[in-house]
């Protein structure tokens, strides 16, 4: 006796279910790459102490009396970018419903979002890197950074030198 498998979906739009199943798939996954992979640290202190305990150096080398800063600048990814995708997604199910004639302009939509999720993410690293490898700061009492934003964030903490 031969059995045949019934090929034909249970639900009418049950393709397009898997379609979308598949887009917040990339957007999680794209969210956790973000959170593990957009990291990086940089400290530094500008200046130090005097070789015989009186007093301080700057960053030149040269005596001061003004003790000198250190700072850590943290780069995470930011609340931002987590939001671009959220509004990848809703906007592709929003697009779908109201603008999509058939099945298969649908999963043109979905695969652009779907690539569009991937473009996002990949600039969001690159950005992110380049940010936080770029960042050089000779004085910890003033200075001025480039922010990654929308994709990133630097968290900046600056102490004196003889706290820590």
């Amino acid at each position: 006796m031969t059995t045949t498998e019934n090929t034909t979906p249970l639900l009418p739009g049950a393709a397009l279910l898997v379609g979308i199943r598949s887009l917040l798939v990339w957007a999680i996954v794209a969210s956790a790459v973000s959170a593990m992979f957009l990291r990086g640290t940089h400290q530094s202190c500008s200046g130090g102490l005097a070789a015989n305990g009186q007093g301080f150096i700057d960053a030149g080398g040269a005596p001061t009396a003004i003790e000198p800063r250190c700072g850590l600048i943290e780069l995470s990814p930011s609340p931002l970018l987590f939001a671009l995708l959220a509004v990848v997604v809703i906007g592709t199910i929003t697009r779908i419903l109201r603008r999509a004639g058939d099945e298969d302009h649908a999963f043109r939509m979905l695969n652009n979002a779907r690539m569009a999720i991937v473009v996002l993410t990949l600039v969001a690293l690159a950005v992110g890197w380049i940010a936080i490898m770029t960042v050089h700061v000779d004085d910890w009492s003033s200075f001025s950074l480039y922010s990654p934003l929308p994709f990133g964030q630097f968290d900046i903490e600056t102490w004196p030198i003889t706290q820590r």
